[in-house]
This record gives structure tokens, sequence and C-alpha cells, in this order.
């Protein structure tokens, strides 16, 4: 055989077995490809070896505010069907309040490893050196299968990305964490509570004492003082908006953990459901509770004190359910919300409905009122000034209601600091001193069935039990004693239920 052919042959040869390689590996990735168990054991090995995984590897929680408390949540799982134990430990350097490493039991279904990360409110300030940063009390709890462990470690201002292992028989995970430590407020802030005063009805030539708390939620010294108390422009009245503020509190109620309607307010709220109070404000918690509000004038605003993110409200006006923007979904702390404006000059009646969570209510401010603007030194504030850190001060206001004629009265106090301008509201209806006091009676009806009272809450059992509806006012009588007046009874039969 001369060599020509030779080489022919070999190069024929090599070219026949290199073809041959895609082909049996295509058909390898083919068989695998239709057996899914063929190819779990073609990864894992025919032992059956397990196989930790972690999803995801990564969480970012974002900016964290001391005093916030975040969550985050890994998923665990053994690729392969059988039980094994795995531990998660402390990330570096951090320390643990007992223990070692949280430890529990996974197989092939997935359970969840949940986490919590909590920002102290309150800083460690170093001793002798106030350039020195601070440093927040981080606390990170790791919860599964009803085992908890906690680790924890002293953390400045700024971002973060820590790293902790999972460790089992199949494998050690190392899964990281992101986050970014707010600073607390360093430029000192104002705030003043409350911002509104609402001083009722008072008769002309009395004196009202109210007093407001001030405080300061910044790091650095507060310095206030009282710009204006009351007469802070020209004293006019066409400079003061149309609005009367009415406050929900009642300062005096004689059922704590209970909301009872303050007697100057029992012809304008009814109230469905179980209401409690808080501070003296009406809070409901839970389903089918609702809040009615008449008024008369051209429109009206309510202030809401707090409101859960599970909350679900709807608002009707004079019947007719309204269609506002979302701003009752979500979790938040005192809003005012517009339910109505340029609404013809009269009665109305906004209903408040809570089907689910939580609502607690401030008061509203009725649109179209005419107010007049107090005389110059008709408020008094002690103290006028002064500084604040981290305490509270009480600001003492009295209001002279001398040599006024009746009529709604309306002003403001000014407050200046090297934190801006803040001011609050104040608010009174004074009547003349011989303005007789009297008693709102209201009429309940259930067909031919009437029903008079003078306190719909006392009565409310029955009220409901019965059936009856509420009609409004059906009259006004003096308070007892009145020179002219004779003694009014109610005659009530609790066995047919209507008036003898």
């Amino acid at each position: 055989m001369n060599m020509r052919r030779i080489s022919l042959f070999f190069i024929f040869m090599f070219s026949i077995v290199c073809g041959a390689f895609p082909m049996v590996a295509m058909a390898a990735a083919k068989s695998i490809n239709d057996n899914p168990t063929q190819q779990s054991q073609g990864l894992l090995g025919n032992d059956n070896k397990p196989v930790l995984t972690v999803t995801p590897r990564e969480i970012d929680l974002g900016a964290i505010r001391p005093g916030e408390t975040v969550f985050g949540e890994f998923s665990l799982r053994n690729l392969v069907k059988q039980n094994i134990e795995w531990s998660a430990s402390c990330p570096e350097d951090w320390e643990t309040t007992g223990g070692k490493a949280l430890k529990g039991m996974v197989s092939d279904q997935q359970i969840p490893l949940n986490l919590e990360l909590n920002i102290a409110d309150r800083v460690d300030i170093p001793a002798g050196d106030k350039n020195k940063a601070s440093s927040y009390r981080v606390t990170m709890k790791m919860e599964s299968a009803g085992k908890e462990f906690v680790c924890y470690r002293d953390l400045k201002a700024g971002n973060y990305r820590i790293n902790f292992r999972i460790s089992s028989p199949g494998g050690q995970r190392t899964v990281h964490l992101g986050f970014r430590i707010r600073a607390l407020q360093e430029s000192p802030t104002i705030h003043l509570n409350p911002q509104r005063l609402d001083l009722g009805v008072q008769i002309a030539g009395k004196s009202i004492s109210r007093r407001i708390e001030l405080t300061n939620r910044g790091r650095e010294m507060l310095r206030w003082s009282v710009a204006s108390a009351g007469s802070r422009h020209a004293a006019k009245s066409s400079d003061l908006p149309k609005e009367r503020y009415i406050s929900f509190r009642n300062e005096q109620n004689s059922e704590p953990g209970k909301y009872v309607i303050p007697d100057r307010l029992k012809d304008s709220i009814e109230l469905i459901g179980k209401w409690t109070e808080k501070n003296g404000y009406p809070v409901f918690k839970g389903s089918a509770g609702a809040f009615k509000f008449r008024f008369s004038g051209t429109g009206l605003s309510v202030f809401l004190q707090s409101h859960t993110e599970e909350g679900i409200c709807q608002i009707y006006l004079d019947e007719t359910p309204l269609t506002l923007p979302d701003v009752l979904s979500g979790e938040w702390e005192k809003k005012e919300l517009v339910i109505a404006e340029r609404l013809p000059d009269g009665p109305h009646v906004v209903s408040i409905v809570v089907r689910e969570g939580m609502l607690e209510l401030e008061g509203v401010k009725v649109f179209g009122k005419d107010i007049t603007r107090g005389p110059k030194g008709w408020i008094t504030v002690y103290p006028n000034s002064g500084t604040t850190m981290s305490e509270t001060d009480y600001i003492n206001v009295k209001v002279d209601t001398s040599n006024l004629e009746p009529g709604y009265y309306g002003d403001e106090i000014v407050f200046r600091s090297n934190a801006g301008e803040e001011s609050v509201e104040i608010f009174v209806d004074v009547i003349a001193e011989t303005a007789p006091k009297v008693i709102y009676v209201y009429l309940y009806s259930q067909d031919m069935d009437y029903l008079f009272t003078s306190d719909p809450q006392a009565e409310f059992k029955r009220l409901i039990q019965n059936g009856y509806l509420k009609e409004g006012i059906a009259f006004r009588l003096f308070v007892p004693n009145t020179p002219g007046t004779t003694s009014f009874y109610r005659w009530y039969n609790n066995r047919y239920h209507h008036l003898q």
C-alpha cells in the first residue's frame, strides 16, 4: 500500500470517529431530558446526596429609621426527598443572647426562615466626644418552626450588607442582608399638640384655660418663643377663613374606655357600634361601625388621627356614597380629609362607615361659618419662650371672653423657633350670660310606636332591640328649675314599647 492511500485511509477513519461523538452526546442528552428522575440522579449522584437550596440569596430591607422594625423571609429546601438538619448562625462580629445557632429540619418541602430586624430608638452617645457618631443597637431575630434565635450588634447610621451562613449535610450556603440605618433627626423640630383648640360654647365674661404640649424630635437644642397670641395681623375678620373647628374630644369622659358624646355635641353626633376612646377621642376597631355628624354650612373636612393599613372605610354625604381619592388606604397618622365644598348653605349629614380595621377621629371643620377675630390681648400664653431638648414643655393658654358679643370667635398662637414657624388655632362660641340652658329631646320611631329621650346612649340597648329609627330632635326643654317653667315627664310602657 503506498503512502498516499494510507493517509487517505486514516483521514477517512478519523472523520468517522469524530463525527460519531456529537451523535452520541445528542442521544444521551435526549434520554436525560425525557426522564427527569434520571436527570436528578445524574446531577446528584447515585447515592442521593442532599442538596440544600436557599431562596432568595439576598434581601434588601431598604432604609430603616430608629425605632422601626422590618421583616424578611428566606425559603429552605432539600432537593432530595429526605430530612436533613440545618443551622443558621449569627453574622461575623455579631453577638447572641444564647446558643450558637438556630437549628431545624428540612426535606423536599419548602420551609420559611423568617427575619425580624429592629433598630433601637435610643442611641449610645459616646462619652467625652460629641463629634463622634452615635451607635444604634441593631437586633436581628431569626425564626423557623416556632424556634427563635437572636443576634445583635451596635452600628452607626449608614449602608450595610451583612452575610450569615446556613449549614447542613447538603452544603453550606451564604445569604446576604442589605439595609440602611437612617440617623435620628439632627436638626431641631417643633411639634405642638393639639394643633387646634376648640373651647366649645362659653358664656361671655368667662376665662378658659387650656394646655399645649411642645416637643422637640431633633437632637439639637430647640429655641422657641411666642411671636403673637391672637391678632397676628390687623384685627379684621375678613382675613380669617370662613370655617369653624369642632373637636370630638370629651375632656370629662365619665366612662373610661368608652367614648361618650360630649353634651355640646349630642344633637350633632350619632354612633353605631362599639366606640372606645383614646385620650378622649372616638376610636372604632373591628367591623360594622359608623359615625354620623350633622352640620349646617357649605362644606366639611374631617381630621383623622390614625388609620390602620387593613382599614376599609366608606363615606356618605346626605346618604349618598362619595368617590374620594384613595386617602383612606394604607397606614398613617393625622390627616385632614376634605369631604365636600361649595354645598348649598344648610343642614347636611356626613357618615363614616368602618367596614374593617381601626379609625381614630379628631374633629371636623365646618365651612361657611363667619368667624370674628378676638380683640388684642384676649389670649394670654405662658411661658412665652424657652428651650427644649428631649423633654416635653407644657404651654398654658388663657382665653378671656370679657366684653365679647355673642358669636363665633377664632384666632391663632404663632410660635417661632430655630426650626421654623408653627401655629395653634383657637375657636370659641360665645353666648350671652342670660341665654337659658336647654336639653335636646330626640324622637325615635318604630311604625306607630314613638319614643322620646334626652340621652340616646343610655337607652342604646332598648333602641336597638326594639328596632327604633332616629327621627332627629323633636324639641328642646329648659333645664330643671328654670324660672317660669314646669317639669316635663315621659311615660313609657316597657311591655308594649309605646308611650301612654
